[in-house]
């Protein structure tokens, strides 16, 4: 895998395994955008990832509304005519029900539509390299369908439910772009990086659960060190016998979620994202 020179954009960078990666790619070479909303959080990042010899700048930005990520994107283009690595990290679970300032469910519009906002934004850049997308992703998918008018409307309200919807409507999204991107060179796979227990969003559980829930979901192959997602991370980034359109579990292309072999189902999302982008 060549990582070295290439330059790779890295949202949710700031803590806990888009740190921990953007640190990672740095060191073996790459250029790294470090994106994040909180400048004391990137800074850090930016202070490691130099202090291990790397290259990388912070760029802040808010990827939650499409003026943010017009601005960012912008911001990114204006440092790099080309990206080689899109990695699209942000994201996150909310215990309530809320909406970003464009009036959108705010579980769909960090964790899928902001993704499909920013490559649209940087689809020359990447065109330019034919870079690659990485769009992060989660397991326990087949436990969880879309109905694509509850991805911004839900009837009855789960954090947890949604936040499973808005990642499976991201692996949808991600094999339609590897079809339509085909022509321009760019490839685009979905990562499911396993659960960490120590990051933002593992340690963020109750304790009772990470107690718990940490030994058993590692006996079942579900939970992993920060090393090791990291490395699947670099697979899902830089390993070109991964296959565009993929489902990445473990570093290897797994089995897709059942729904999302579904082409009318992923249709309806594309065309949803389409609509919430105001395109």
């Amino acid at each position: 895998m060549e990582i070295k020179d290439k330059v790779v954009v890295i949202t949710g960078a700031t803590s806990g395994l888009g740190q921990a990666a953007a640190i990672d790619f740095s060191k073996a070479g790459a250029r790294v955008f470090i994106v994040g909303r909180d400048a004391e959080r990137a800074n850090e990042t930016l202070r490691q990832a130099r202090a291990s010899g790397g290259e990388a700048e912070v760029i802040l930005g808010d990827v939650s509304t499409r003026a943010g990520v017009k601005v960012l994107a912008a911001a990114i283009l204006a440092k790099t005519p080309r990206i080689d690595v899109l990695v699209n990290n942000a994201g996150g679970t909310f215990k309530t029900f809320g909406k970003t300032t464009d009036g959108l469910e705010i579980s769909f519009a960090l964790n899928t539509l902001a993704a499909f906002l920013l490559e649209k934004e940087l689809h020359g850049a990447l065109r330019a390299a034919h870079g690659r997308i990485v769009n992060v992703a989660t397991g326990f998918l087949n436990g969880v369908s879309v109905d694509v008018s509850e991805l911004t409307a839900p009837k009855k309200y789960s954090g947890f439910r949604q936040y499973a919807r808005s990642k499976l409507a991201s692996v949808m999204m991600t094999v339609e772009q590897a079809e339509r991107f085909q022509s321009d060179g760019i490839t685009v796979n979905a990562l499911h990086p396993g659960i960490i227990m120590g990051t933002r969003f593992g340690g963020g559980q109750p304790k009772i659960a990470q107690l718990i829930g940490g030994p058993i979901m590692r006996a079942m192959g579900l939970a992993c060190t920060l090393d090791e997602a990291v490395r699947r991370f670099r697979l899902a980034a830089f390993d070109e016998a991964i296959p565009s359109g993929a489902y990445v579990v473990k570093g290897k292309a797994a089995a897709l979620p059942r729904q999302a072999k579904d082409g009318a189902v992923r249709a309806q999302v594309m065309a949803l994202l389409e609509k919430s982008a105001g395109a």
